[in-house]
């Protein structure tokens, strides 16, 4: 976790199912833990903003900065076989390399 002013900046480990499917995660925020909604389809590196769970402005002047969260899609130590078959058989119609070729 970094601090930017009031905004604040963090990697959270998210699932290849969360990241394919979406879903509702939770994280940590300085007030206390709140659901995340990650969209279906993100990727490592998208980033989500939760507006107002940064740092407070100085003499509670202002409203507080944000928290940006930048998904890290984390993938098992050692995938099962139903995972390897999956992904044996979408990677024959899956290339990110030939995007928009």
């Amino acid at each position: 976790m970094t601090r930017d002013g009031n905004d604040i900046r963090m990697d959270l480990p998210v699932t290849l199912k969360e990241a394919v499917l979406g879903g509702k995660v939770p994280v940590e925020t300085l007030t206390g833990t709140v659901a995340l909604a990650v969209p279906p389809g993100s990727n490592t590196g998208t980033v989500l903003r939760l507006k107002g769970k940064g740092i407070g402005a100085p003499g509670g002047k202002g409203g507080a900065g944000d928290l940006y969260v930048r998904l890290a899609v984390t993938l098992p130590d050692k995938p099962d076989e139903a995972l390897q078959q999956f992904l044996s058989g979408w990677a024959a119609d899956y290339d990110p390399r030939r995007r928009g070729r």
